[in-house]
């Protein structure tokens, strides 16, 4: 936790004042010795938290551009989402994601836990998954287009989870995008089955997607019924973004 504070401190001496800084000026001001400021502000480098722009100076990065964005425009989803699904872990007890796809990266833009003694933790999204790790990501990749597709084959070339073959993924894809439904395990977790739904607005264009997270073994008891709850939960959101479909 510490390291994290540290991080944060870093990050908020940028300002429109000092939009670049020295790495002596950042370890005078965090009172830090310069070769441990070098290995924070590499550790930032290297996942776009800043960006070297000369020797030994640094601003910030395009990750931070990039999770701005991301705020900007989900917080009305988030918004419009939340109230639908408290209700939604009100009535069954299960834990939610809201999720957007921002370039290769699945982000969570909301999440709820379920209230169930045997639950999935709100965090089951956030440990480093790969999009192609989950079935909500699966779906998000599904309408990101062909040549987002492409690129994201690409670099996942050597994944910790191998690729489908292409002839059988493209059928997932398909099959997904016309349903804009996707469920099944997570590559990591085994015993826990993810159900997904794309959510719409008023141009009925996909921007985001929900999806519940269940014990493999309650799943099995009623797997009709989990689908329908999640389908319903996305239709009334969509409807709340604007959306016409049924």
């Amino acid at each position: 936790m510490g390291t994290i504070r540290k991080v944060g401190d870093i990050l908020r001496l940028f300002s429109e004042n000092d939009p670049e800084l020295g790495l002596s000026e950042i370890a005078r001001r965090m009172n830090l010795s310069t070769s441990g400021t070098h290995d924070l502000m590499d550790e930032l480098r290297k996942i776009g938290m800043v960006q070297r722009v000369g020797r030994g100076r640094y601003r910030l990065g395009p990750m931070i551009a990039s999770l701005y964005r991301v705020l900007i425009n989900t917080s009305s989803l988030v918004d419009t989402s939340r109230p639908i699904l408290e209700r939604m872990v009100k009535d069954y007890g299960e834990t939610v994601h809201l999720t957007v796809l921002d370039r290769s990266r699945l982000v969570v833009a909301d999440a709820i836990e379920g209230w169930k003694a045997l639950r999935v933790a709100r965090g089951i999204l956030d440990q480093g998954l790969d999009v192609h790790e989950t079935p909500v990501g699966m779906l998000h990749l599904s309408v990101a287009g062909e040549a987002r597709q492409n690129a994201y084959w690409g670099d996942h070339t050597h994944a910790r989870t191998p690729l489908l073959p292409p002839d059988r993924r493209t059928a997932e894809l398909d099959d997904m995008a016309r349903r804009g439904f996707a469920e099944g395990p997570i590559a990591t977790e085994r015993d826990i089955v993810c159900l997904a739904a794309l959510l719409r607005n008023h141009t009925e264009i996909p921007l985001a997607a929900i999806s519940i997270c269940i014990p493999k073994s309650r799943y099995d008891e009623q797997p009709r019924a989990y689908r329908t709850i999640c389908q319903t939960t996305a239709a009334r959101i969509s409807q709340e973004l604007g959306s016409r479909a049924t």
